[in-house]
């Protein structure tokens, strides 16, 4: 491919605790931008729609630089739909609206739609074979809750190979001390988990001066 038509490199995040990605190297045609657990069940139980607007800047920034955007949500078992509605097993509908995606979150036509059990979006879903297949080594990571869902997913990511960066504040925990803590555990052994960086870290890298 000739040098005009190459796609443009963008600039190293300020992460913690290394710049992002830890070689310096990344493009719209090796990174993907993971969103995991934005549903509304979960934007309520938590109360971390200040989380989700952040997720969606990040979301408009990501496939306005034509990255890859891949939604994971985890799929609504009956015990946990018993537990959040307090209905009888019978009772429940099949996909509660509850269970969709964040009201605040409108994903592209394009999007890797991916349903998962448990907190590791990789467990049985393909996603590592498609992150593959198209060339994928960089991740963004936003979503709900940043100690289970994002951690157990970032987790597994880096175990894999991937260079994964946690979007804080387009994330949210359970409580906000487990929030801090889990992303502190992140950056354990200078990037034990890959970086943290807020979006205005990621925003500069994506549209440099």
């Amino acid at each position: 491919m000739s040098s005009s038509l190459a796609v443009p490199a963008f600039g190293s995040v300020d992460a913690r605790p290394y710049a992002w990605p830890f070689d310096g190297q990344w493009s719209a045609d090796d990174s993907a931008l993971l969103l995991l657990g934005l549903q509304q069940c979960a934007v309520d139980a938590l109360q971390a729609r200040e989380a989700v607007l952040a997720a969606r800047q990040l979301l408009l920034l990501a496939h306005q630089c034509g990255m890859a955007i891949i939604a994971a949500r985890r799929e609504a078992v009956e015990e946990t739909l018993h537990e959040a509605t307090g209905l009888a097993t019978s009772e429940l509908p099949v996909k509660p609206a509850a269970w969709q995606w964040a009201r605040d979150i409108a994903l592209p036509d394009d999007a890797m739609i991916v349903t998962h059990a448990g907190d590791n979006a990789f467990y049985r879903t393909g996603l590592e074979a498609a992150l593959r297949a198209a060339g994928i080594r960089n991740l963004l990571i936003a979503g709900l809750p940043t100690d289970g869902l994002v951690h157990a997913t970032q987790r597994a990511a880096n175990d894999m190979g991937f260079e994964c960066l946690a979007i804080a504040d387009a994330c949210a925990g359970t409580t906000p001390a487990r929030h801090d803590a889990q992303l502190r555990i992140t950056t354990f052994g200078n990037g034990l988990f890959g970086g943290v960086a807020d979006l205005a870290a990621v925003r500069a890298a994506l549209n440099p001066p």
